[in-house]
């Protein structure tokens, strides 16, 4: 009778994980594909949202809060010309979320990726004041995101948009990032499937690719 009762709770347990998990699947799914077509800010903040609350009712899954912080600074970006403290203050949520999925998560490639495209964002708030000491850190999280996974084509993706953007007599512009596309580009079309795991990028690295082959002006 005893072995009868321990099988029971043994498969009443396994039932009410496996429909938790396609709650989860379901959950995540729905949010994925609506950030895949997110627009605007407030497309992207009600993602972020979205995300915030799977995180809540999933606290061991670091994924809901990465796509949380990835939806935040979305929403930041375009905010910095209207209402910079505004927009600092939701680099802020982009980062606590990322802080908490780090947590979770601490050798994860994706992670350290945001966490470059999260520094990019503080860089905005003062490029002039900041570029000095924010370029390091930024390369620093990229170099420790292509060494956890140097498969990962959104640290090269990242990489050569940074340079691109950057001043030429600093090493940056279009020759220099091209390498960087072009390695992205490379994995991009090697990575299969990712199905809930983060996969932006590619559609902007082709694009980088094609204006930093483009001839200067003069040429």
């Amino acid at each position: 009778m005893k072995n009868f009762f321990l099988l029971l709770t043994f498969i009443l347990t396994a039932t009410l994980l496996s429909a938790q998990n396609a709650q989860y699947t379901a959950a995540m799914t729905k949010a994925v594909t609506a950030l895949d077509s997110a627009k605007t800010p407030t497309d992207f903040q009600a993602a972020a949202n979205t995300f915030s609350r799977i995180a809540a009712a999933e606290p061991a899954e670091w994924l809901p809060l990465y796509y949380a912080a990835f939806g935040h600074l979305n929403t930041a970006f375009p905010m910095f010309e209207q209402d910079p403290a505004k927009a600092t203050l939701t680099l802020d949520l982009a980062q606590a979320s990322l802080d908490k999925a780090k947590t979770l998560a601490p050798q994860e490639s994706e992670l350290a990726v945001m966490q470059a495209y999260i520094l990019i964002g503080r860089l905005m708030e003062n490029p002039m004041a900041k570029g000095a000491e924010i370029t390091p850190q930024v390369f620093g999280e990229l170099g420790k995101a292509a060494a956890l996974n140097p498969e990962n084509p959104r640290a090269a993706f990242l990489h050569g948009t940074y340079v691109l953007n950057m001043p030429a007599f600093y090493g940056g512009g279009a020759a220099n990032a091209k390498p960087h596309f072009e390695k992205a580009a490379a994995l991009f079309e090697k990575e299969s499937d990712r199905g809930l795991l983060p996969h932006w990028g590619e559609k902007a690295n082709v694009y980088f690719l094609e204006k930093v082959n483009q001839p200067e002006k003069g040429n």
